[in-house]
């Protein structure tokens, strides 16, 4: 039970016993007035007639007294309960202030550490090779047999945060809806993008979650998208798989690609949408993928959201992510 479900029965029990009170008064005033009437009265039928309303007011008022003791004992019960509901509560938010406070200190540290050796190591990138512009394709799916997700809202919020980017003009968004097996080589065709961004739900076995042309579930396995990734990864940097579960599918496609992102496990759609919006955002602002996946998580911890261990990163062999940059900055 919630510690408002608590509060709201000990509210109820109280209101319970102010309610026994009041008829517990009605009814000894009515007992005083028979019990007058009975020493003011010379005839015996009236006088039987207060008797028998005595006895049954006394009657009504031991029940309602008895009444009264048992919701008692029940709001007693019920204020334990809230008592030890408030510590939990308390003991629960003074440990998630405690971690978020930790963890925010450690990314601070580690920020810090990556920047000094940034300074130490300056970082050789050939901003002549980066496009003009890069191309983000947001493939979204949300079959109807699945729980509801958000996704316009992350799109909403990526595309809010590209907005107010430095290099904002620098990026091309766009977005394909309902997104089938087959919709995907032609989405890719098209925008011939730099950035994938997978937006929905996946399945404990590594699966990614499509819509079939009636709007259920499609699955496109682990094996699926490797290949898919490797056929098509011409023009392909990243790839987000921002759907549960979908850390193996991001380890498997950076054999053909420089890097990718998944979750380790089942990821709130809240938070989704928060690292997400953030990880653009930094890249929007022309800063290596190493460290627009650390603002990201980052993000969630500020926010005081869970998950901020979920996101995964891989980059292919050899490289390095804190060596990818994917905005040429204007020189």
């Amino acid at each position: 039970m919630s510690l408002k479900m608590y509060r709201n029965k000990v509210q109820g029990l109280e209101k319970e016993i102010a309610n026994l009170e009041k008829d517990i008064g009605k009814e000894q005033d009515k007992l005083a007035k028979a019990l007058k009437g009975i020493q003011s009265t010379k005839s015996p039928s009236t006088l039987n007639s207060k008797q028998r309303v005595v006895i049954a007011t006394q009657k009504k008022i031991g029940d309602h007294k008895g009444k009264k003791a048992q919701k008692i004992k029940s709001l007693n019960q019920a204020l334990e309960q809230l008592r030890r509901s408030e510590e939990r509560d308390y003991k629960k938010n003074k440990t998630a202030e405690v971690r978020q406070t930790k963890a925010i200190t450690n990314e601070l540290k580690k920020q810090k550490r990556i920047s000094k050796e940034i300074t130490a190591n300056p970082i050789s990138i050939n901003f002549e090779s980066l496009p003009e512009k890069i191309n983000v394709l947001f493939l979204a799916s949300n079959p109807t047999d699945q729980g509801s997700l958000r996704l316009d809202q992350e799109i909403r919020l990526i595309s809010e945060k590209i907005r107010a980017s430095e290099y904002r003009d620098s990026i091309n968004l766009q977005s394909r809806w309902a997104v089938r097996s087959n919709d995907i080589l032609q989405a890719i065709n098209e925008v011939k993008p730099h950035i994938i961004h997978f937006s929905g739900h996946g399945s404990p076995d590594h699966d990614i979650i499509l819509e079939t042309t009636e709007g259920t579930t499609s699955l496109l396995s682990k094996e699926s998208v490797t290949l898919l990734i490797k056929t098509m990864s011409d023009s392909i940097k990243l790839v987000i798989f921002n759907n549960c579960f979908s850390s193996g599918q991001a380890e498997a496609v950076t054999k053909h690609i420089d890097c990718a992102i998944g979750m380790n496990e089942a990821v709130y759609d809240d938070a989704a949408r928060e690292f997400a919006a953030q990880f653009y955002s930094a890249i929007a602002f022309g800063k290596s993928v190493e460290n627009a996946f650390e603002q990201g998580r980052l993000a969630l911890i500020l926010a005081g959201l869970e998950g901020d261990e979920v996101p995964e990163l891989y980059t292919r062999d050899g490289l390095e992510p804190n060596d990818i940059v994917l905005v040429k900055p204007e020189l």
